[in-house]
């Protein structure tokens, strides 16, 4: 009996070891809905047309409007010079005076195309976020 006391009290003893403290548990996370961003929508005004004072070219003078509901940015407008059956003889791009346009407000621009006496009408587009 003494040899197995002596081999128990020689041997390391193994206490159990406690369990791992658990990671803090992460806060839910909380969405809530975003309120609708709006929309951006352009009208285009008169378009008033004339040749410049030395005939070399049109000068097209317009207006753009916001009628969205939040305001505009990185506004952009294509005029074209059109001949009678509406085919395409010139286009340029320009950028209104105001870019950032609120829901309501209204930016200027002027266009200028060549003076091809083939151009009866214009054609105005504008886009922007």
């Amino acid at each position: 009996m003494a040899a197995v006391a002596l081999a128990l009290a020689g041997c390391p003893r193994h206490e159990p070891k406690a369990p791992p403290t658990p990671e803090p548990a992460q806060p839910p996370i909380a969405e809530t809905p975003l309120p609708p961003s709006g929309t951006v929508k352009f009208e285009i005004g008169a378009i008033t047309p004339h040749r410049a004072d030395d005939g070399g070219e049109w000068l097209v003078d317009a207006s753009v409007r916001n009628t969205g509901t939040r305001t505009s940015r990185d506004v952009k407008v294509w005029v074209e010079g059109r001949d009678d059956q509406g085919g395409r003889l010139a286009r340029t791009e320009v950028l209104p005076t105001l870019q950032e346009i609120p829901p309501g407000g209204v930016a200027t621009f002027t266009a200028h195309l060549p003076a091809n006496p083939s151009i009866s009408t214009f054609h105005v587009e504008a886009v922007g976020r």
